[in-house]
């Protein structure tokens, strides 16, 4: 098949975030995520992120979420740094409790987060794949829509 099948996988891929925005998660964030954080978990703060619903734009294309932990409710939640405005899909990059030391997330890691975005929003769609496959980021969800 070759050929003409993969430039139309490419065609649908690169389409395919137009319609329904992909969820992501970078391998240093899925590390830090592990026991903590479910992928529903993300999915679902994903949606919220795409209808507005964040507590701070940082800027550069990067929001700061809370997502709550079972049992612990938004107040004892964990603070993420996420890429929120990639053709791609949601990008969350950072990510910590809120009983780690320090009061929020250091301007080092915001300006970190920023410049990540920012290369997030300037790849192509074969970029992502070969990130992905290089396992870099893992989407783990596609069904997010946006909310009008």
């Amino acid at each position: 098949m070759g050929g003409v099948h993969d430039a139309l996988l490419h065609i649908v891929l690169y389409l395919w975030p137009m319609k329904n925005k992909r969820v992501f998660k970078l391998k240093t964030f899925s590390r830090w995520a592990r026991k903590i954080l479910t992928d529903e978990q993300l999915c679902a703060a994903a949606q919220e992120i795409l209808a507005g619903q964040y507590e701070a734009d940082l800027g550069a294309g990067v929001c700061k979420k809370r997502i709550a932990v079972s049992g612990q409710g938004k107040r004892g939640a964990t603070r993420t740094l996420v890429a929120n405005t990639s053709a791609h899909g949601v990008f969350f990059m950072a990510g910590r409790s809120k009983s780690d030391p320090g009061t929020d997330f250091s301007d080092a890691s915001v300006a970190q987060a920023q410049l990540i975005a920012k290369d997030l929003q300037a790849s192509t769609i074969l970029q992502i794949e070969d990130a992905m496959q290089d396992r870099y980021i893992e989407e783990i969800c596609h069904d997010c829509k946006e909310k009008s």
